[in-house]
């Protein structure tokens, strides 16, 4: 069964199925059995730089050519693959690299450096479409020698083995990775290629950054698993997105919340006209009968839930199913993963075949599985089930920030007002957005805190970190048993003074 296989399998597989499907970005990309050849050339490479079946190489920057290839020869060595933010600030890379402890580091351009280490080998793949990498050996550490063609070693793992490590939100402190085997991918581009209907004769768009479980989940390896062609790029952007779906004649998009937003904002049916998609992941009714798409999917589930657990189709004209939640409707349980609502209204997931869902988070080295005894994983999520035995989302159970598709590491911007701007009694939070969903705002309550310094400081944080505004409150919320702050009762303390920033 497809289940067995591992992703050497599938991209081997796919390349002798489709040598002509095109794998790449929407501006430089090559036939698949070109693409292949490639990938072989540079997993030699690695090899010989003593990379072996089971290293651990974090991924530092955004989706290119580069970043592509590299990662499909990663596959073919079994490579474990850390699919990171680039976009974060040094020293929390720094911090998660210390906590997953890579045999690599790889950078793909100038725009993003890594932190380095000299128990890390650092890998430049800046010319790796072009057959080239370049790995600087850790201190101390001469090159293992392996036996055999490192381009076959992939296709050895066995399903149950580590292939990919994605990073959470770091609500409770700095994001966790989460394993992710062969299984849980294969099962996962099975089951997308089957729900979106994916063919040979598809080109599937992914416009996002790979460290995002849509993109290389339902982009990537679900196009692999049907032979068709895949073009990911570089950064999304809703002006050139209908130019683009035109010019490489996408037939299905991959999207997340954020990005349908922007488009239906930004782009109109005539920016469209002509393009042939008939399949958008995480669509609305809305977007489908305005851009002329005849089918879309709406989902719920997370990096953990085996990419997602719960699938819904949407055609033009639906009426809207449920009032709640971001995604309106999550629909149908996977034919492999169950759900229920526990006693509190908790969402609770679990496998039904052995490593649909992630493997567990890494911590300090070693994988805890995170689900209770008999296997459920407590997602931190609300819902419902409906009159036909479908789930609903409501709203997050936890304390999660989300700016444009990507969590805010709240432990860590924290840190930074308090060391950096010298905030003791202060929390930070968020409010809706019509386009990016949510946006940081900071509640502080001493009254002679330093605007212009605490200004300064969240200068410095990236974009998606920044608080749009300082509410300053009399008092912070707190539970009476461990004096923890109740991020959800802030927006309705009363207000002091408001501070706006830009």
């Amino acid at each position: 069964m497809f289940s067995n296989q591992n992703l050497a399998q599938l991209i081997t597989g796919a390349a002798k199925r489709s040598p002509q499907a095109l794998f790449g970005t929407d501006t430089v990309s090559m036939p698949l059995a070109d693409a292949l050849e490639l990938a072989r050339k540079l997993a030699r490479q690695l090899g010989a730089a003593g990379l072996r079946r089971a290293s651990t190489v974090a991924f530092i920057g955004v989706t290119s050519e580069h970043y592509l290839i590299l990662w499909m020869a990663s596959q073919l060595v079994g490579l474990r693959t850390a699919l990171i933010n680039p976009h974060y600030p040094q020293e929390l890379l720094r911090d998660m690299l210390v906590d997953l402890r890579p045999d690599a580091v790889a950078v793909f351009d100038d725009q993003f450096a890594a932190p380095t280490s000299p128990d890390w080998r650092q890998l430049d793949a800046r010319r790796a479409w072009a057959g080239e990498v370049t790995v600087t050996p850790a201190a101390g550490k001469a090159p293992a020698v392996g036996a055999g063609d490192p381009a076959e070693w992939g296709a050895q793992c066995d399903g149950g083995e580590i292939a990919s490590y994605m990073h959470t939100s770091g609500t409770s402190g700095r994001p966790k990775f989460c394993a992710q085997s062969h299984t849980y991918f294969i099962r996962l581009g099975r089951f997308i290629a089957d729900s979106m209907g994916y063919t040979w004769r598809d080109v599937v768009y992914a416009p996002m950054p790979m460290f995002h479980i849509n993109p290389l989940g339902y982009g990537v390896v679900a196009g692999l698993t049907a032979g068709a062609s895949v073009f990911g790029t570089r950064r999304f952007s809703s002006g050139e997105f209908w130019s683009t779906v035109k010019r490489i004649g996408a037939t299905a998009a991959v999207l997340h919340g954020t990005p349908l937003k922007l488009l239906l904002k930004d782009t109109t049916p005539q920016d469209s006209e002509g393009h042939s998609l008939r399949c958008v992941f995480f669509a609305s009714e809305e977007f489908l009968t305005r851009f002329s798409v005849p089918m879309g999917i709406t989902l719920y589930g997370s990096t953990e839930a085996g990419g997602l657990c719960h699938l819904w189709q949407l055609r033009p004209g639906d009426a809207q199913p449920a009032e709640e939640g971001p995604t309106q409707y999550a629909g149908r349980a996977r034919f492999d993963m169950e759900a229920k609502i526990s006693d509190e209204g908790e969402i609770l997931v679990r496998q039904l075949s052995e490593h649909t869902m992630f493997s567990g988070y890494l911590r300090d080295g070693v994988l805890d599985p995170s689900v209770d005894e008999q296997g459920w994983f407590h997602t931190g999520d609300r819902g419902r089930v409906d009159q036909y035995g479908n789930l609903v989302f409501i709203e997050r159970l936890s304390e999660a920030i989300r700016v444009n598709g990507e969590y805010v590491p709240i432990d860590y911007v924290e840190r930074k007002l308090e060391t950096e701007a010298g905030l003791t009694e202060f929390a930070i939070w968020s409010k809706p957005d019509d386009i990016s969903g949510q946006r940081v705002v900071l509640f502080v309550t001493d009254p002679q805190f330093d605007l212009a310094r605490t200004t300064a400081v969240i200068k410095t944080l990236p974009g998606i970190m920044r608080p749009v505004e300082i509410v300053r409150i009399a008092a912070l919320p707190r539970d009476t048993g461990v004096n923890k702050v109740q991020r959800r009762r802030l927006q309705g303390e009363p207000v002091l003074a408001r501070h706006a920033l830009s």
